[in-house]
């Protein structure tokens, strides 16, 4: 998939919505609902990657923005005093590493969406409550879209909002198992819009997830980067 950075006010938005400052992990004194997800922001140019905190040199670097000119988000998956585990937008699906903290911001996201693939339905959630729900187009059984834990990474705005992508589209950490490459892009899974509304609720897409114009359009203005995606079988 291969898709056009939002506008800077729309990725701004993404980038805040909702979204609280933590300064301590929560041993720290920090309070942390039980549905919330901490998110990690680069503040820096660069930021290095590590295997271990115990590892005496990074083994990659990821720099920020990314490509597109987003600003570069990880969803944190664990947490020790000066360093973060996180999820990386990268192959293989669900790659993490460790990232000391004075390379990042940290923020609390109460949001999180969750794709069922054999109900082909996309659920929003802020906490414990359900704030929007809707059939979605998903992966067909030779490009089936993959499941396991991502997150949002990017906001893209479309040139056409009536084009096969809609008006906006989210870009997550999530690759396709079968595609390397498509339309120019390395087979990242999407979060989209589409120009095909009558075949929401079905196997359709490459692997990407497809939603409605007006339920995209909605989202973009309502999750941060950051934001986990959890797609269930």
């Amino acid at each position: 998939m291969r898709l056009h950075a939002a506008s800077a006010s729309i990725v701004a938005a993404a980038v805040t919505a909702a979204a609280t400052i933590l300064a301590a992990p929560p041993a720290g004194g920090a309070v942390v609902a039980a549905h919330d997800s901490v998110v990690a922001q680069a503040v820096g140019r660069v930021v290095h990657l590590y295997r271990s905190p115990s590892a005496l040199a990074p083994y990659r670097t990821m720099r920020n923005p990314t490509r597109v000119g987003a600003p570069l988000v990880f969803l944190v998956k664990e947490r020790i005093a000066g360093w973060e585990r996180v999820y990386l937008p990268v192959r293989p699906n669900g790659s993490t590493a460790w990232v000391r903290d004075r390379e990042v911001d940290l923020s609390l996201d109460p949001y999180r969406v969750v794709v069922s693939l054999s109900r082909h339905e996309l659920t929003v959630y802020d906490g414990s409550r359900v704030v929007h729900r809707e059939p979605a187009g998903v992966g067909r059984s030779v490009l089936p879209t993959p499941t396991g834990t991502y997150y949002i990474v990017d906001l893209l705005a479309q040139p056409d909002p009536y084009g096969m992508y809609g008006p906006y589209a989210f870009g997550t950490s999530a690759f396709s198992n079968v595609l390397y490459s498509f339309g120019g892009g390395p087979g990242q899974i999407g979060i989209h819009g589409t120009n095909e509304p009558w075949a929401l609720g079905s196997n359709v897409s490459h692997g990407c997830i497809r939603i409605s114009n007006a339920g995209i359009t909605l989202l973009a203005r309502m999750l941060p980067l950051g934001t986990p995606v959890l797609i269930r079988p």
